[in-house]
């Protein structure tokens, strides 16, 4: 820190000598008024500087409303869930990553790292790692209290990111993730790229007719559990103008098959083909199906469950490849 303030000050002194002017004040507590040296000016410009560049230490105001102070840029950092793990590689951030759970799985290169268990994590495994930033989520924060204390009392600061479920507010958790670990500038960037490639699939999909809108059931589990309202899949689909048969319903209902049957879909989206073979055969092979258009057409695909559920930066991946299955004509290269 010594050697930091010396460089600092040399640095101004040399500003002092090349610029050479300076202002008067009142103290308030002299009737001699006192110069203000073009140090002291300098200083203060620096400081704003440095808390605009990002600099350490910091205060992260998280998900839960507490303020965090990270007094310097973390070097070991322990992400508790697999969206903040991703987010830290996607910001550049990913050779800081010194602890996640079981389920992460992207990218690969998170395989080699220490595991602290799943999303009910060993808190001694955590400390052993000797993290300066643990990253938890505010959908398990609650469930994780007695955990979460432990490490802070450990003097381990842990910020909470907040549990998005909407694309805006995936681009608030970035930016928080950012906030946290020093890379300000990489999640505003990761953002930007995100509103653009949004933007230029909403702006093709404007081509699409209302009258030429089709209609979709997304299958994430093969006892018919779906996307409702108030998802990512379900905003994706409208970004796309394809039609969510399972809107009328809040985030993750099961329906029935009569149900599905009724509502007739002409685009079946499976998101479970990494655990179970031959998905899309298995639909086809249902006897109360044979009459649904999606089956018919044989207009039944499956897509990458994590990158249309996970709120995470791969979101906009995840909203392009639904885009070009289910309107090849429109979005097919």
């Amino acid at each position: 820190m010594l050697k930091k303030w010396y460089a600092l000050l040399a640095a101004l002194m040399l500003a002092f000598v090349l610029t050479a002017c300076g202002e008067t004040t009142d103290t308030g507590d002299s009737s001699e008024p006192v110069e203000e040296t073009e140090e002291s000016g300098n200083v203060e410009n620096a400081e704003d500087e440095n808390e605009e560049s990002g600099d350490f230490p910091r205060t992260v105001t998280d998900a839960i409303g507490e303020e965090v102070v990270i007094e310097e840029k973390p070097e070991k950092i322990v992400s508790l869930i697999p969206s903040i793990t991703e987010t830290l590689f996607e910001i550049e951030q990913g050779e800081y990553v010194v602890g996640r759970t079981d389920w992460d799985n992207y990218p690969e290169e998170v395989l080699d790292i220490e595991s602290v268990g799943d999303m009910n994590f060993d808190v001694e495994r955590v400390l052993a790692l000797s993290p300066d930033l643990v990253l938890s989520h505010e959908s398990s924060a609650h469930s994780s209290t007695e955990g979460l204390d432990q490490i802070r009392s450990a003097g381990i600061p842990v910020v909470v990111i907040n549990d998005a479920n909407s694309i805006d507010a995936v681009y608030e958790a970035i930016t928080m993730i950012g906030e946290a670990s020093g890379a300000d500038e990489q999640a505003a960037s990761t953002v930007e790229e995100m509103k653009e490639r949004f933007a230029a699939v909403e702006e093709k999909a404007s081509e699409i007719s209302e009258e030429d809108q089709v209609n979709v059931w997304i299958e994430v589990s093969d006892d018919l559990y779906t996307a409702g309202s108030e998802t990512f899949i379900n905003e994706m689909l409208t970004m796309i103008r394809a039609n969510n048969i399972a809107d009328t319903e809040q985030g993750w209902p099961q329906f029935t098959e009569e149900e599905v049957v009724t509502l007739n879909p002409e685009v079946i989206i499976t998101t479970y083909g990494y655990y179970v073979e031959d998905a899309d055969e298995k639909i086809k092979e249902r006897a109360a199906w044979q009459d649904v258009d999606a089956v018919k057409n044989e207009r039944i695909y499956d897509v990458q469950s994590d990158e249309v559920t996970r709120s995470g930066p791969r979101l906009v991946k995840g909203v392009e490849e639904l885009a070009s299955v289910i309107y090849p004509e429109v979005f097919g290269e």
